[in-house]
C-alpha cells in the first residue's frame, strides 16, 4: 500500500514538472524570441505581439512550479534535501532568472525612456534563457546520478530545454500572430522551424551524452515503458514542423506540447524506480504513510480547483475573449 501511494505521488511530481515544462516553456520561449527580436520595426511589432500573448496567462504557469516543489519536499523529503543541498547553484540561478524575468516584464511597461525600456527588454530576455536552462540542468544533474551542478548531462539537458522552449514559444506565437498580426505569421513560423531543427540536433547530441555518461538510462529509454514517449517526441517534433512548413495551421500546437511533454515523461519513466539513480528509490525516499495520504488528497483538491480555472483562462485567451482594463 505504501509503495503504491509513493508511486502515485511520484507520478504527480512528474506530471507537475511536465506541466511546467510545457506551459511555462511556451512563455520562456516567447521571452527568448523577445531577446532575439532586434531593434528594427519588425522586432518592435514582434515584441508587441509577445506582450499581448503573454500578459493574460504567463504568470499562472508558476502554479505548476510551486506544486512540483511542494510535492517534492512533502512527499520525498530526502530527495528534496539531497537535490537542493547539492544543486543549489543551479536552482539559485534559475530562481534569480525567474524573479528578474517577472520584475522586468512589468518594468518595461512603465519604463520612462528608450534606454530604460531597452534595459528592461534585455534583462527580461536574458532571464528567459537562464531560467529554463538551469532548471533543466538540475534535472540533468539528477539523471546523471552524480548530483554535480556542472557536467556534460546538465549542459545537454539545459540546451535541449532552450531548444524545446524556443520551439514551443514560436509555435504558439504563430497562432497569436494569425489572430492579431497576420504579417508576423511567417516571421514566427520560420523561427519555429529553426527551433524544431535545433531541438532535433540537440536532442540527438543529448542521447550521445547520455550514452557516454549513464548508458543505463539510455537503455531504459528504449526498453521500458519510456519507449512510447521517446518515440512520441521523435515523431511529433518533425510532424509539427512539417505542418508549419506546409502552412497547415491545425494541430501543430497540440503536437508541439505533446513532443515537449514526452521528452520530460520519457526521462522520468526511464529513471523509475529511482529518484536519484543508484542511490535513492521512490520507496526509500517516500514520506510516512499518513503524510502521503494527506498529500494525495490535497494535490487532488488543488488539481480540481486550478485545472478547470486554467483551462477556462486558456480557452478565453485563445479565442481573444479576454480584454484589458483599458479596452
Amino acid at each position: 500500500m505504501r509503495t503504491a501511494l509513493a508511486d502515485v505521488i511520484a507520478g504527480a511530481l512528474l506530471l507537475a514538472v511536465t506541466a511546467y515544462s510545457t506551459a511555462g516553456g511556451v512563455d520562456f520561449g516567447a521571452g527568448i524570441w523577445d531577446l532575439l527580436a532586434g531593434r528594427k520595426e519588425r522586432g518592435r511589432r514582434a515584441r508587441e505581439l509577445i506582450d499581448h500573448a503573454m500578459a493574460p496567462v504567463w504568470e499562472v504557469n508558476n502554479v505548476w512550479l510551486v506544486l512540483a516543489i511542494v510535492v517534492c519536499w512533502t512527499g520525498f523529503p530526502s530527495l528534496f534535501q539531497a537535490a537542493f543541498s547539492s544543486l543549489y547553484p543551479l536552482y539559485t540561478l534559475a530562481l534569480l532568472g525567474l524573479i528578474l524575468r517577472g520584475a522586468f516584464f512589468a518594468f518595461r511597461h512603465v519604463a520612462g525612456g528608450q534606454s530604460e525600456r531597452r534595459l528592461a527588454d534585455l534583462v527580461f530576455g536574458v532571464s528567459s534563457v537562464l531560467t529554463p536552462f538551469f532548471f533543466a540542468a538540475s534535472l540533468g544533474a539528477i539523471a546523471s546520478g552524480h548530483l554535480e551542478p556542472w557536467g556534460p548531462m546538465p549542459v545537454a539537458f539545459g540546451l535541449v530545454s532552450l531548444a524545446a522552449t524556443a520551439f514551443s514559444g514560436a509555435s504558439f506565437l504563430v497562432g497569436d500572430a494569425r489572430r492579431h498580426a497576420p504579417e508576423l505569421v511567417d516571421y514566427f513560423r520560420r523561427r519555429a522551424l529553426a527551433a524544431a531543427l535545433a531541438l532535433v540536433v540537440l536532442g540527438t547530441l543529448a542521447l550521445v551524452v547520455i550514452a557516454a555518461e549513464r548508458p543505463q538510462l539510455l537503455v531504459a529509454m528504449f526498453t521500458t515503458a519510456a519507449l512510447p514517449f521517446v518515440l512520441a517526441a521523435m515523431v511529433f517534433t518533425p510532424l509539427a514542423a512539417g505542418l508549419l512548413w506546409r502552412r497547415v495551421f491545425k494541430l501543430y500546437r497540440l503536437l508541439t506540447v505533446a513532443a515537449v511533454g514526452s521528452l520530460v515523461i520519457a526521462w522520468g519513466v526511464a529513471q523509475s524506480p529511482y529518484l536519484l539513480p543508484g542511490r535513492l528509490t521512490i520507496e526509500q525516499a517516500a514520506a510516512p504513510g499518513a503524510t502521503e495520504v494527506l498529500l494525495i488528497v490535497v494535490a487532488a483538491g488543488v488539481a480540481l480547483v486550478i485545472g478547470p480555472a486554467i483551462g477556462l483562462l486558456l480557452y478565453l485567451d485563445q479565442r481573444s475573449l479576454l480584454r484589458s482594463p483599458e479596452a
